[in-house]
């Protein structure tokens, strides 16, 4: 059985009962980073000592062989990314898909995703939404996305780093107009979380940006 687990985006204490449970018998862990993921078994206080593979967007291909033997060999493997639902942004889907393709059981242990989190934080109209993951780097590929979906009536959700954030904030501003309803949230599930309407000060950690 091949086991989705999300994980805390922030506060240890968002992992849920069902994931403890299942991390203390898995016997191979899919890890976004390994270092990262072996931390967290400690923090967690997980006994179990399940083997710590590496699964990351660059491998996960050459890497899909190697866990479907695992699975059918009757072993059982769990997914897990360094913060929040694997799958959302991270790698996994390939895995997924493979696992449907040749009927290998599998199941998502749902918890802490930090797009839901922020929606649900933005106090922006969340009847519909659209996630947009990370845009493009290049402004002008990041100005053709924001323009395609300029008619989605809903609010867009975008994860962005600090050192471009503000440059999202101006382009999303020129592309839906001043009266845009912007939402910045950070530290979320943390001491300092803050959900900020404009960028107005120097930034740190992966921010969640909404806009309707």
């Amino acid at each position: 059985m091949l086991y989705i687990i999300a994980t805390p985006i922030g506060n240890l204490g968002d992992i849920t009962v069902r994931a403890l449970e299942t991390l203390e018998k898995v016997e191979y862990l899919l890890c976004e980073d390994t270092r990262n993921t072996g931390l967290l078994l400690i923090k967690l206080g997980i006994k179990n000592k399940p083997k710590l593979i590496s699964f990351y967007d660059e491998v996960e291909e050459q890497k899909i062989p190697e866990v479907v033997k695992l699975l059918q060999d009757g072993n059982e493997v769990a997914l897990a990314t360094d913060a929040g639902t694997p799958i959302i942004s991270d790698p996994g889907w390939r895995l997924v898909k493979k696992c449907r393709n040749l009927g290998i059981p599998y199941t998502s242990l749902p918890g802490a995703c930090a797009a839901i989190n922020a929606l649900v934080l933005s106090g922006i109209p969340s009847g519909r939404f659209m996630f947009l993951g990370f845009l493009p780097k290049k402004d002008g590929e990041r100005l053709k996305i924001l323009e395609r979906y300029k008619e989605f009536d809903g609010a867009k959700i975008v994860y962005e780093s600090p050192f471009r954030v503000k440059k999202l904030e101006e382009q999303v501003k020129k592309v839906y107009g001043n009266d845009v309803q912007i939402a910045i949230t950070r530290e979320m599930t943390k001491k300092f979380e803050e959900v900020l309407s404009t960028v107005n000060k120097e930034l740190k950690g992966e921010m969640t940006v909404i806009f309707y």
